[in-house]
C-alpha cells in the first residue's frame, strides 16, 4: 500500500484538546452522531471505555480520551436519487469518509486512548507521546467476502487506517507542548516505542504506508463490533515509524494482526 495519510488538523481531532471531565474518567466531544453512546451501550465496550465503573471504590483508573477522525463528526454523506453517493474530490480519507460510511459498511467508528504517565518533573499541562491507540468499530454486511465474514482486503485496509491515525494524534499533543512552551528533549532511557511516539509528534511532512504485512487468523464477523490496536514499536532514522497492530472480538480473541511502516516524505504530496 501506498496511500498519503491525512493531515493532523483534518484528519483526527486529539481527544485531550479542549475537552471537559466526563464521570467515569472519560473525557470526549460532543457526540453528535451517538456513535460513542453506540458502543457505551455494549458492556464489553464500555468496560474499555469507563474503566473506573469495575474497580472498587477508591481505587484510581486511567483517564480514558476519545478520539474521532473529522470524517465521523462530519454529516454522513447524501444519497443521489438513484442510491449512489457522489464524492469529492477534495476530502481527505475519502475511502472512510465516504465509501465506508454507512451502516452497511463501518456504522460507528470511535477511537480511544489512555492518558499516558508524564515524567515526574513535567509540567501539570505537559502531554507525553501516546505509543497505543484502540479503536471500536461496528462492521456491517457491506463489508461481507463470504456471508457473516469481512473480506480479507477490508480486514487489511482496516489495519491501515487504525494504525495510521496515532501520529496525527503525537502531533497535536506535540503543538500543544510546543505552543506553551512544554516540549521536552527525547528521554534518554525510553523505550523504542516511547522514542518514535515522540518523534512523530514533531515531524510536519505528509507519509505513507511503506508496507503492511496481515495475518489472518481467524474469521473477522460482520454484522459485529470489533476491537482494533495500534502501538509504535520503533523508529528508524527521521522517516522510518513501525507499527504493529491488531483486531479482537469481543472475547478479545485476536483475529488479524498486521506489521507495518509508514515514510515520512521529503517533501509536500
Amino acid at each position: 500500500m501506498s496511500q498519503p495519510k491525512s493531515s493532523p488538523e483534518a484528519g483526527v481531532h486529539a481527544g485531550p484538546d479542549g475537552q471537559s471531565g466526563l464521570p467515569g474518567n472519560l473525557n470526549v466531544k460532543p457526540d453528535s452522531h451517538g456513535e460513542i453512546d453506540y458502543f457505551l451501550s455494549i458492556p464489553w465496550c464500555r468496560a474499555h471505555l469507563r474503566p473506573a465503573e469495575r474497580l472498587p471504590a477508591g481505587s484510581v483508573a486511567p483517564t480514558v480520551h476519545i478520539v474521532q477522525p473529522s470524517f465521523r463528526r462530519r454529516a454522513p454523506p447524501a444519497r443521489n436519487p438513484d442510491g449512489s453517493i457522489t464524492s469529492s474530490p477534495d476530502t481527505i480519507d475519502n475511502a472512510f469518509a465516504t465509501t465506508l460510511n454507512s451502516k452497511d459498511t463501518i456504522g460507528a467508528f470511535t477511537l480511544f486512548y489512555n492518558e499516558p504517565a508524564a515524567p515526574a518533573a513535567a509540567h501539570p499541562d505537559y502531554r507525553p507521546p501516546v505509543v497505543e491507540l484502540k479503536g471500536f468499530m461496528r462492521l456491517g454486511s457491506g463489508m461481507n467476502g463470504h456471508i457473516g465474514l469481512a473480506h480479507g482486503g477490508f480486514v487489511a485496509t482496516i489495519l491501515d487506517e487504525v494504525l495510521g491515525l496515532l501520529i496525527p494524534i503525537n502531533r497535536s499533543r506535540s503543538r500543544h507542548n510546543k505552543r506553551l512552551g512544554l516540549e521536552l528533549p527525547l528521554p534518554e532511557l525510553a523505550s523504542p516505542a516511547e522514542v518514535a511516539a515522540a518523534k512523530s509528534g514533531r515531524m510536519d511532512n505528509p507519509y505513507v504506508t511503506g508496507y503492511l504485512n496481515t495475518t489472518y487468523v481467524r474469521p473477522v464477523k460482520t454484522m459485529a463490533t470489533i476491537l482494533v490496536t495500534a502501538r509504535y514499536t520503533r523508529v528508524e532514522g527521521t522517516r522510518k515509524y513501525y507499527f504493529e497492530g491488531g483486531i479482537h472480538d469481543e472475547n478479545n480473541q485476536l483475529l488479524a494482526k498486521g506489521e507495518c511502516v509508514f515514510i515520512t516524505l521529503k517533501g509536500k504530496l
